[in-house]
């Protein structure tokens, strides 16, 4: 049941860096919030939109490094939205991809308290925006995957079945593994040299963008351990520089 005298909670998508890439809803309500739990991905831009009279709680995690555990994060949310007026929850990309979106809400329902979600852009489609190219396209790809380069329950993903949907994969954390999973991809029947584009940084300042193949990742000629975080890797024929390529900018580019 849900207590009528606490507060609420608000999962907002902050988007994938550029803190103009957040959503209209997503802004209003980070300025209306009386609380603020955020990541590590947001950046200080998006952070500066904060009032100063707004109570903020970092609890990022980076890289296998846990300012709180996840049991911790729950226990916050609970605290903050029991003290009343808004809570958001403050999430890089799109909150329920990848987010641990579904624990937190379990455990809010699980103390009687509301909550609510704003989507936001997730890397996968901010990568394809900044480097030109689409996640689908008819005759090269009718479906995309989000899948996780590692499985945190130590199980692995069935490379067999991505490959035979022809889906373009985009590959969420797990950097390291990448060299691993194009050996796995191509042992699964995918085209040696189907490309596969590396984007680090997307949307922020420092991002990079490399185009290679799976052949050439798996056999160590991409050194990924050097490429700045976070990191997305698309695999698939839509990656493959377009004739268009040089043409499209960020629209940042001509204000």
């Amino acid at each position: 049941m849900v207590n009528c005298d606490i507060g609420r909670v608000v999962f907002v998508g902050a988007g994938p860096g550029a803190p103009d890439l957040i959503t209209v809803r997503g802004l209003r309500l980070l300025k209306q919030a009386d609380v603020v739990i955020h990541d590590a991905l947001p950046g200080d831009a998006l952070l500066a939109e904060i009032p100063a009279t707004t109570k903020i709680v970092p609890v990022g995690k980076r890289c296998g490094v846990h300012s709180m555990t996840q049991d911790e994060i729950n226990a916050v949310l609970v605290r903050e939205a029991r003290q009343g007026g808004l809570t958001v929850r403050l999430k890089g990309g799109d909150p329920g991809v990848f987010g641990r979106l579904g624990e937190e809400m379990d455990h809010l329902a699980a103390h009687g308290i509301p909550f609510e979600v704003v989507p936001g852009v997730t890397a996968a489609t901010a990568a394809g925006a900044d480097a030109a190219f689409p996640l689908t396209h008819r005759g090269k790809a009718a479906s995309v995957t989000f899948l996780t380069g590692h499985c945190a329950d130590g199980t692995d993903q069935n490379w067999n079945a991505h490959v035979e949907t022809g889906a373009t994969l985009c590959l969420y954390m797990g950097a390291k593994a990448l060299p691993s999973v194009a050996t796995k991809l191509i042992a699964a029947g995918a085209q040696a040299d189907l490309p596969i584009r590396l984007l680090s940084k997307v949307s922020q300042d420092g991002a990079s963008d490399i185009l290679t193949t799976l052949t050439d990742l798996a056999s160590g000629k991409v050194d990924v351990s050097v490429l700045p975080t976070p990191l997305i890797a698309v695999v698939g024929a839509v990656v493959a520089p377009p004739r268009h390529a040089g043409l499209m900018g960020r629209i940042a580019a001509f204000a």
